[in-house]
């Protein structure tokens, strides 16, 4: 089966979800390269999420009861989604969810359940309580339209910058970065996709050598939204292996670094996963200066109070 066409998918969710916005940054960029931020923490839920829910809420008949399992910006995405359809879900996270992103779940309509010390564990017994059930799971990155809907941000931004040469993105189950990579590469191979994680949880990227998801033990980190195992057997390990040019792992000084500079020089407030694209970006500087155009992908905005104050 191949990606749904990402273009029909942004027709399908055009009037639920916001034309974010993308920014040159001055302080990124240098005299002979335009660096862009392209602003995902300004879309509905605060992040890119949206867009696949969207896709999969408005492309699915659903005649049972819809559970979702996330970190939290999948939850609320899955939760605002099915809220446009007056529908109410059932959401898992992990008892280590972060409680500002388990109340914009709730705020949405639906309920959710903590369940397990990681998103993999919330996410299999999601798939478990659904096939008991007999309810439908709306995975957070293992699913075809789900990964077209987070490709409509591949659309937007080359209808914003056709001359892009490269975008810089976090990497978690991989449904984001293979989205893009497909529509990106398809117009234009010769984009260079980067795929960037926090060496305390780079599942992902740990396995694009291997033939399958190879899940490492992960530790605490700032990029809760990418933070955790993917789901065995994930269509996204073959879409990260074919569309991942150059991948990164950065530092947890390095999130929290460019989370403060953001906010103090661009008047951005990012999540630490968003954080861990810009820090690649810098690790990497030197090594690409003969690219003229970069994207780096600002995946979200929501972080939450306490996590703000411990880093500042």
């Amino acid at each position: 089966m191949k990606i749904p066409s990402s273009e029909r998918s942004l027709d399908r969710i055009v009037n639920y979800i916001n034309k974010t916005p993308l920014i040159k940054s001055d302080r990124l960029s240098s005299k002979n390269q335009n660096v862009f931020l392209k602003l995902e923490n300004f879309q509905k839920t605060g992040s890119f999420k949206v867009r696949g829910a969207l896709n999969k809420v408005y492309s699915t008949y659903f005649n049972s009861e819809i559970v979702a399992a996330s970190s939290g910006n999948h939850g609320a995405a899955v939760s605002y989604a099915l809220q446009t359809k007056k529908i109410k879900g059932r959401i898992y996270v992990p008892k280590s969810a972060k409680e500002s992103k388990v109340k914009k779940i709730e705020s949405f309509g639906s309920k959710v359940i903590r369940f397990g010390d990681d998103c993999l564990d919330a996410e299999y017994e999601a798939i478990k309580y659904s096939k008991i059930n007999n309810c439908q799971f709306i995975s957070p990155y293992n699913d075809y339209d789900i990964i077209s809907g987070q490709g409509t941000l591949g659309v937007e931004i080359y209808n914003q910058l056709p001359l892009i040469d490269a975008i810089f993105i976090t990497v978690g189950g991989g449904g984001l970065i293979s989205g893009i990579g497909h529509y990106l590469k398809t117009l234009n191979p010769n984009i260079q996709i980067f795929g960037c994680s926090p060496m305390n949880s780079s599942i992902m990227i740990n396995s694009l050598e291997s033939n399958e998801i190879i899940n490492s033990e992960s530790k605490e980190t700032l990029s809760d939204g990418s933070a955790g195992g993917v789901e065995e057997g994930s269509i996204t390990h073959k879409f990260c292996k074919k569309y991942i040019d150059h991948s990164c792992l950065v530092s947890e000084y390095d999130i929290a670094s460019q989370i403060i500079n953001s906010l103090n020089y661009e008047k951005i407030l990012m999540e630490g996963a968003a954080a861990v694209a810009i820090s690649s970006f810098l690790n990497m500087k030197d090594k690409i200066k003969h690219l003229n155009n970069i994207v780096i992908l600002i995946c979200g905005g929501n972080i939450g109070n306490k996590t703000l104050k411990s880093i500042l």
